[in-house]
């Protein structure tokens, strides 16, 4: 299980990527921004919003841990849904594709053609992430007993807002891009009850030179007698 959970750090990493991607360049931000469905609205919002970036996050971390555990990729879930409506009205069904070609080339339609906006998110999605040791051990738990739950960017509302002076009060911000996160969490199928967890922070530092953000993650692990928290990693 040491594996699986290496695999989700990764797969955070990658999705922090593509979120700080989409932040970069205004005009593509702005291309992204879908607003729900009525059926499909967060009850704390009166107006909620869809992004391709949480698609994109949601459909990579499927494709790459069930890339990795062939048959998890069934018992991966998310909040979201990977059909996504471009501005000429097609309704596109977003996924990674085997290359990184046929990714972007997927990826244009949706944004209308834009290939270079396509091909820098398909850069991300395809790209190389090396994490070092966990320093977790062996855990020896059947993949095939567990499921994944996946809230591709959480705060939505602030990742669109995209608010980066906000100032926190006892370490804690209550807005801004600081409060984004890619969740990432593991439970047993048969009783629901929570295994292990990842928790990135794409927007942790703005370097007041570069105006580039880095960001941090940390993991848990519960299972029996074993129970695990990192720090944060950067």
């Amino acid at each position: 299980m040491s594996e699986l959970l290496h695999s989700l750090v990764r797969a955070s990493e990658k999705a922090a990527n593509i979120a700080r991607a989409c932040r970069q360049e205004e005009s593509l931000f702005s291309l992204l921004i879908e607003e729900k469905k009525e059926g499909e609205k967060n009850k704390k919002f009166v107006t909620d919003f869809k992004t391709l970036a949480d698609v994109l996050v949601q459909e990579v971390i499927k494709h790459d841990i069930g890339k990795q555990f062939p048959g998890l990729e069934n018992n991966i879930f998310g909040e979201e849904s990977n059909e996504f409506m471009n501005g000429l009205g097609e309704k596109i069904q977003v996924q990674v594709c085997e290359t990184e070609q046929g990714t972007s080339s997927l990826l244009s339609k949706v944004l209308g053609g834009n290939m270079e906006a396509a091909e820098v998110l398909a850069r991300a999605a395809h790209g190389d992430i090396v994490i070092s040791n966990l320093g977790t051990g062996d855990i020896d738990i059947p993949v095939d007993d567990l499921g994944v739950w996946v809230d591709p960017i959480d705060s939505t509302f602030q990742y669109i807002k995209g608010i980066d002076d906000s100032v926190p009060n006892n370490n804690i911000y209550s807005q801004g891009l600081q409060c984004v996160t890619v969740l990432i969490g593991v439970y047993h199928l048969q009783t629901g009850v929570p295994v292990m967890g990842v928790i990135n922070q794409p927007f942790a530092v703005l370097d007041p030179k570069t105006q580039r953000w880095t960001g941090q993650y940390y993991w848990g692990i519960s299972y029996g007698r074993v129970m695990q928290i990192s720090s944060s990693h950067r």
